[in-house]
């Protein structure tokens, strides 16, 4: 029985030594946003044997994976980790995570800016504890 591969990006959170199988499609994107995980690949037959393919991934980092199949996810101290899936056949996937950094970064700099105008509102009134001057 062949089993139903996700189509939906899945964000992940490993406790520490804990294991997490998954059914991935080939294409599909890991991308490690906090901590060290370990990524056992699909299985492999070189002649007579069956290996499992392994590398590690640290933050920031990301991995896309070759063909479809079982994937094993584990990590020492615990990670957090997002799963992309490749639903736009024919396009790059790193231009989908290219477009997807564009809109966190535009995310990330309205929220800063927010933080640094009531900074600024909170210097102000620091610098003016009795009102404004006459």
């Amino acid at each position: 029985m062949e089993p139903t591969l996700p189509t939906t990006d899945a964000e992940l959170y490993l406790a520490p030594d804990h294991r997490h199988l998954r059914a991935v499609r080939a294409g599909t994107l890991i991308l490690v946003e906090e901590g060290l995980i370990e990524l056992e690949g699909p299985p492999r037959s070189l002649g007579e044997q069956m290996l499992r393919p392994r590398r590690q991934i640290e933050a920031g980092c990301g991995h896309v994976l070759d063909e479809d199949g079982w994937i094993g996810l584990s990590s020492a101290r615990g990670a957090r980790l997002r799963l992309v899936t490749d639903r736009t056949s024919g396009v790059n996937s790193v231009e989908v995570l290219m477009a997807r950094m564009r809109c966190l970064r535009t995310l990330e700099n309205r929220l800063l800016a927010a933080v640094a105008a009531a900074l600024r509102v909170r210097l102000e009134r620091q610098e003016s504890p009795g009102g404004p001057a006459p």
